[in-house]
Protein backbone atom coordinates (compact mmCIF):
# COMPACT_ATOMS: atom_id res chain seq x y z
CA UNK A 1 0.00 0.00 0.00
CA UNK A 2 1.53 3.91 -0.67
CA UNK A 3 -0.41 6.76 1.30
CA UNK A 4 1.05 10.07 0.54
CA UNK A 5 -0.21 12.70 3.49
CA UNK A 6 -0.93 15.94 4.62
CA UNK A 7 -1.93 17.59 7.58
CA UNK A 8 -4.15 14.13 8.08
CA UNK A 9 -3.05 14.48 12.06
CA UNK A 10 -7.07 14.22 12.97
CA UNK A 11 -8.11 11.04 11.22
CA UNK A 12 -4.80 9.43 10.27
CA UNK A 13 -4.42 7.05 12.94
CA UNK A 14 -8.46 5.59 12.21
CA UNK A 15 -7.46 4.93 8.39
CA UNK A 16 -3.76 3.24 8.92
CA UNK A 17 -5.36 1.22 11.37
CA UNK A 18 -8.08 0.16 8.90
CA UNK A 19 -5.48 -0.59 6.38
CA UNK A 20 -3.54 -2.62 8.81
CA UNK A 21 -6.00 -4.64 10.05
CA UNK A 22 -7.17 -5.67 6.48
CA UNK A 23 -9.19 -9.70 6.09
CA UNK A 24 -6.27 -11.22 4.13
CA UNK A 25 -7.77 -14.76 4.97
CA UNK A 26 -3.67 -15.51 4.38
CA UNK A 27 -3.46 -14.83 0.85
CA UNK A 28 -1.30 -12.09 0.89
CA UNK A 29 1.61 -10.02 3.19
CA UNK A 30 1.26 -6.28 3.59
CA UNK A 31 3.45 -3.71 3.49
CA UNK A 32 2.61 -0.11 4.12
CA UNK A 33 4.90 2.94 2.77
CA UNK A 34 3.73 6.24 3.34
CA UNK A 35 5.36 10.05 1.59
CA UNK A 36 4.55 12.97 3.80
CA UNK A 37 3.91 15.70 1.53
CA UNK A 38 5.54 18.11 3.99
CA UNK A 39 2.70 18.21 6.75
CA UNK A 40 2.78 20.98 9.44
CA UNK A 41 0.99 19.63 12.07
CA UNK A 42 1.31 16.14 13.94
CA UNK A 43 0.89 14.00 11.25
CA UNK A 44 4.81 13.30 11.35
CA UNK A 45 4.89 12.44 14.76
CA UNK A 46 1.85 10.01 14.09
CA UNK A 47 3.46 7.91 11.50
CA UNK A 48 6.92 8.13 13.51
CA UNK A 49 5.31 6.10 15.59
CA UNK A 50 4.13 3.48 13.30
CA UNK A 51 7.38 3.16 11.85
CA UNK A 52 9.31 2.94 15.30
CA UNK A 53 7.14 -0.28 16.08
CA UNK A 54 7.76 -1.54 12.11
CA UNK A 55 3.77 -1.27 10.92
CA UNK A 56 5.04 0.99 8.41
CA UNK A 57 7.91 2.68 5.90
CA UNK A 58 7.95 6.42 6.15
CA UNK A 59 9.63 8.92 3.80
CA UNK A 60 9.61 12.81 5.19
CA UNK A 61 9.46 14.48 2.02
CA UNK A 62 9.09 18.22 1.00
CA UNK A 63 5.56 19.97 -0.43
CA UNK A 64 5.13 19.03 -4.09
CA UNK A 65 1.31 18.51 -4.06
CA UNK A 66 -0.95 15.12 -4.03
CA UNK A 67 -0.31 13.94 -7.75
CA UNK A 68 3.62 14.64 -7.89
CA UNK A 69 3.90 12.70 -3.88
CA UNK A 70 1.64 9.43 -5.49
CA UNK A 71 3.83 9.05 -8.46
CA UNK A 72 7.11 9.78 -6.54
CA UNK A 73 6.05 7.09 -4.14
CA UNK A 74 5.32 4.73 -6.56
CA UNK A 75 8.91 5.14 -8.28
CA UNK A 76 10.38 4.49 -4.95
CA UNK A 77 9.01 1.74 -3.16
CA UNK A 78 9.99 -2.02 -4.62
CA UNK A 79 8.81 -3.21 -8.25
CA UNK A 80 8.76 -6.73 -7.03
CA UNK A 81 5.23 -6.61 -5.30
CA UNK A 82 2.44 -8.42 -6.44
CA UNK A 83 -0.09 -5.78 -5.98
CA UNK A 84 -0.20 -2.62 -4.93
CA UNK A 85 -2.83 -0.26 -3.69
CA UNK A 86 -2.99 3.32 -3.43
CA UNK A 87 -4.56 4.60 0.13
CA UNK A 88 -5.72 8.52 1.02
CA UNK A 89 -5.08 9.80 4.41
CA UNK A 90 -8.64 9.93 5.72
CA UNK A 91 -10.67 7.29 4.78
CA UNK A 92 -11.81 3.72 6.66
CA UNK A 93 -11.16 0.76 4.39
CA UNK A 94 -13.74 -1.97 4.70
CA UNK A 95 -12.44 -5.51 6.12
CA UNK A 96 -12.08 -7.30 2.65
CA UNK A 97 -11.40 -4.46 0.53
CA UNK A 98 -8.03 -6.20 -0.65
CA UNK A 99 -8.86 -9.32 -0.11
CA UNK A 100 -11.50 -8.54 -2.79
CA UNK A 101 -9.05 -6.57 -4.88
CA UNK A 102 -7.08 -9.47 -4.74
CA UNK A 103 -9.16 -11.54 -5.65
CA UNK A 104 -10.22 -10.06 -8.87
CA UNK A 105 -7.01 -9.30 -10.24
CA UNK A 106 -5.39 -12.78 -9.67
CA UNK A 107 -7.41 -14.24 -11.75
CA UNK A 108 -6.68 -12.25 -14.86
CA UNK A 109 -3.42 -11.79 -17.18
CA UNK A 110 -0.40 -10.89 -14.81
CA UNK A 111 1.53 -10.01 -18.03
CA UNK A 112 -0.53 -6.99 -18.84
CA UNK A 113 -1.27 -4.32 -17.22
CA UNK A 114 -4.50 -4.65 -14.54
CA UNK A 115 -6.02 -2.45 -12.61
CA UNK A 116 -9.06 -2.93 -10.01
CA UNK A 117 -11.61 -0.60 -8.63
CA UNK A 118 -14.67 -0.16 -7.22
CA UNK A 119 -17.54 2.18 -5.83
CA UNK A 120 -17.74 3.51 -2.31
CA UNK A 121 -19.66 5.41 0.43
CA UNK A 122 -19.71 8.95 0.96
CA UNK A 123 -19.73 9.90 4.80
CA UNK A 124 -19.42 13.25 6.68
CA UNK A 125 -16.08 14.14 8.55
CA UNK A 126 -17.88 11.84 11.57
CA UNK A 127 -18.27 8.67 9.12
CA UNK A 128 -21.96 8.81 9.11
CA UNK A 129 -23.16 7.65 5.91
CA UNK A 130 -24.28 10.07 3.22
CA UNK A 131 -24.85 7.78 0.30
CA UNK A 132 -23.51 5.51 -1.80
CA UNK A 133 -21.01 6.20 -4.72
CA UNK A 134 -22.40 5.29 -8.45
CA UNK A 135 -19.74 6.45 -10.70
CA UNK A 136 -19.98 3.22 -13.04
CA UNK A 137 -23.41 4.01 -15.23
CA UNK A 138 -21.96 2.89 -18.55
CA UNK A 139 -18.72 0.93 -18.39
CA UNK A 140 -14.94 1.58 -18.07
CA UNK A 141 -13.24 1.97 -21.65
CA UNK A 142 -9.58 3.34 -23.00
CA UNK A 143 -11.90 6.16 -24.73
CA UNK A 144 -14.44 6.86 -21.52
CA UNK A 145 -10.93 7.59 -19.72
CA UNK A 146 -9.58 10.55 -22.58
CA UNK A 147 -11.78 13.18 -20.86
CA UNK A 148 -13.10 11.82 -17.50
CA UNK A 149 -11.99 9.66 -15.15
CA UNK A 150 -14.43 7.66 -12.63
CA UNK A 151 -11.69 5.53 -11.27
CA UNK A 152 -10.94 6.86 -7.68
CA UNK A 153 -7.72 6.46 -6.63
CA UNK A 154 -8.47 5.53 -3.16
CA UNK A 155 -9.97 2.02 -4.68
CA UNK A 156 -7.34 1.42 -6.55
CA UNK A 157 -5.23 -1.82 -6.53
CA UNK A 158 -2.94 -2.25 -9.48
CA UNK A 159 -1.24 -5.74 -10.34
CA UNK A 160 2.98 -5.32 -10.82
CA UNK A 161 3.34 -5.12 -14.56
CA UNK A 162 0.88 -1.79 -14.45
CA UNK A 163 3.05 -0.35 -10.79
CA UNK A 164 6.52 -0.75 -13.33
CA UNK A 165 4.32 1.20 -16.05
CA UNK A 166 3.65 4.12 -14.31
CA UNK A 167 7.13 3.57 -12.60
CA UNK A 168 8.57 4.33 -15.41
CA UNK A 169 7.37 7.61 -16.24
CA UNK A 170 7.39 10.84 -14.21
CA UNK A 171 4.42 13.17 -12.82
CA UNK A 172 5.19 16.00 -15.81
CA UNK A 173 2.00 16.79 -17.69
CA UNK A 174 0.24 14.33 -15.33
CA UNK A 175 -3.56 16.23 -14.11
CA UNK A 176 -4.03 13.66 -11.34
CA UNK A 177 -2.42 10.22 -10.74
CA UNK A 178 -5.17 8.44 -10.15
CA UNK A 179 -6.69 9.51 -13.63
CA UNK A 180 -3.39 8.77 -15.17
CA UNK A 181 -3.05 5.37 -13.79
CA UNK A 182 -6.24 4.51 -14.99
CA UNK A 183 -5.72 5.59 -18.48
CA UNK A 184 -1.86 3.51 -18.58
CA UNK A 185 -4.08 0.97 -17.38
CA UNK A 186 -6.87 1.05 -20.01
CA UNK A 187 -3.83 1.39 -22.72
CA UNK A 188 -2.00 -1.51 -22.05
CA UNK A 189 -4.33 -4.08 -20.52
CA UNK A 190 -7.41 -3.89 -18.83
CA UNK A 191 -9.26 -1.74 -15.75
CA UNK A 192 -12.27 -3.64 -13.58
CA UNK A 193 -14.36 -1.74 -12.51
CA UNK A 194 -16.15 -3.57 -9.05
CA UNK A 195 -19.45 -1.84 -9.61
CA UNK A 196 -21.25 -3.50 -7.16
CA UNK A 197 -18.95 -3.28 -4.19
CA UNK A 198 -18.27 -0.45 -1.83
CA UNK A 199 -15.14 -0.75 -0.74
CA UNK A 200 -14.37 2.15 2.06
CA UNK A 201 -15.67 4.68 3.56
CA UNK A 202 -14.77 8.00 1.64
CA UNK A 203 -14.89 10.48 4.45
CA UNK A 204 -15.50 14.26 2.92
CA UNK A 205 -14.05 17.15 4.44
CA UNK A 206 -12.29 20.00 3.56
CA UNK A 207 -10.60 20.42 0.75
CA UNK A 208 -11.54 17.02 -0.31
CA UNK A 209 -15.08 17.65 0.07
CA UNK A 210 -15.75 17.84 -3.83
CA UNK A 211 -19.63 18.11 -4.52
CA UNK A 212 -18.97 14.76 -5.91
CA UNK A 213 -22.07 13.63 -4.12
CA UNK A 214 -24.10 16.84 -4.65
CA UNK A 215 -26.96 18.18 -6.72
CA UNK A 216 -26.31 19.00 -10.68
CA UNK A 217 -26.54 22.01 -10.46
CA UNK A 218 -24.05 22.44 -7.86
CA UNK A 219 -21.75 19.93 -10.10
CA UNK A 220 -22.37 21.77 -12.84
CA UNK A 221 -21.09 25.40 -11.47
CA UNK A 222 -17.90 23.39 -9.88
CA UNK A 223 -16.91 22.06 -13.20
CA UNK A 224 -17.80 25.73 -14.70
CA UNK A 225 -15.15 27.11 -12.60
CA UNK A 226 -12.58 24.49 -12.43
CA UNK A 227 -12.26 23.04 -15.64
CA UNK A 228 -12.94 26.46 -17.86
CA UNK A 229 -12.47 29.77 -15.18
CA UNK A 230 -9.63 27.40 -13.26
CA UNK A 231 -7.56 26.63 -16.68
CA UNK A 232 -8.06 23.09 -15.97
CA UNK A 233 -9.06 22.05 -19.42
CA UNK A 234 -5.43 22.74 -20.53
CA UNK A 235 -4.14 20.67 -17.97
CA UNK A 236 -6.57 17.34 -19.19
CA UNK A 237 -4.69 18.58 -22.79
CA UNK A 238 -1.61 18.07 -21.42
CA UNK A 239 -1.92 14.74 -19.85
CA UNK A 240 -3.35 12.89 -23.21
CA UNK A 241 -0.30 15.21 -24.85
CA UNK A 242 1.91 12.92 -22.18
CA UNK A 243 0.40 9.68 -23.13
CA UNK A 244 0.61 10.48 -26.62
CA UNK A 245 4.32 11.33 -26.39
CA UNK A 246 5.55 8.92 -23.54
CA UNK A 247 3.36 5.96 -24.64
CA UNK A 248 2.00 6.65 -28.10
CA UNK A 249 4.65 3.90 -29.99
CA UNK A 250 3.58 0.90 -27.84
CA UNK A 251 -0.56 1.50 -28.05
CA UNK A 252 -2.82 -0.32 -29.94
CA UNK A 253 -2.73 1.11 -33.32
CA UNK A 254 -6.80 1.79 -32.95
CA UNK A 255 -6.07 3.34 -29.62
CA UNK A 256 -3.69 5.38 -31.06
CA UNK A 257 -5.68 6.66 -34.11
CA UNK A 258 -8.53 7.88 -31.08
CA UNK A 259 -5.75 9.51 -29.28
CA UNK A 260 -4.32 11.22 -32.09
CA UNK A 261 -7.97 12.25 -33.26
CA UNK A 262 -8.72 13.87 -29.90
CA UNK A 263 -5.37 15.46 -29.81
CA UNK A 264 -5.15 16.99 -33.55
CA UNK A 265 -8.31 16.74 -35.29
CA UNK A 266 -10.14 19.91 -35.90
CA UNK A 267 -13.99 20.77 -33.92
CA UNK A 268 -16.28 19.30 -35.76
CA UNK A 269 -14.51 16.17 -36.10
CA UNK A 270 -14.24 16.05 -32.13
CA UNK A 271 -17.96 17.02 -31.56
CA UNK A 272 -18.99 14.61 -33.71
CA UNK A 273 -16.83 11.60 -32.97
CA UNK A 274 -19.01 8.47 -33.10
CA UNK A 275 -17.96 7.16 -29.45
CA UNK A 276 -19.11 7.35 -26.24
CA UNK A 277 -16.95 9.54 -23.76
CA UNK A 278 -18.45 10.19 -21.01
CA UNK A 279 -20.62 8.28 -18.34
CA UNK A 280 -23.86 10.82 -18.64
CA UNK A 281 -25.17 12.23 -21.26
CA UNK A 282 -25.70 15.27 -19.84
CA UNK A 283 -22.04 15.08 -19.62
CA UNK A 284 -21.65 14.08 -22.76
CA UNK A 285 -23.21 17.31 -24.27
CA UNK A 286 -21.29 19.26 -22.03
CA UNK A 287 -18.31 17.14 -23.60
CA UNK A 288 -19.21 17.88 -26.98
CA UNK A 289 -20.05 21.92 -26.40
CA UNK A 290 -16.47 22.22 -25.18
CA UNK A 291 -15.04 20.70 -28.74
CA UNK A 292 -17.61 22.54 -30.82
CA UNK A 293 -16.44 26.07 -28.95
CA UNK A 294 -12.58 24.79 -29.31
CA UNK A 295 -12.07 24.89 -25.39
CA UNK A 296 -10.85 21.57 -25.49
Amino acid sequence: MVMSSYNGAKYISQQIDSVLSQDLAGTADLSLYVRDDGSTDGTCQILQSYEDVQMLELIKGENIGVCKSFISLLQAIPQDYDYVALCDQDDVWHANKLFRAISVLSSTDQNIAQLYCSEFIFCDADLNIVRKSQLNKCGVCFEKLLFENICSGNTMVMNRTLHRIVASSDSEGVYCHDWWIALLAASFGDVYFDKNFYSLDYRRIGSNASPAGSDMIKLFIYRLNKFIRGGDLKRIESQLQKLQCEMGERLDPEKALTLNMFLRKGRLQKAFANIRLRQTLSSELMLRILFLSGLL
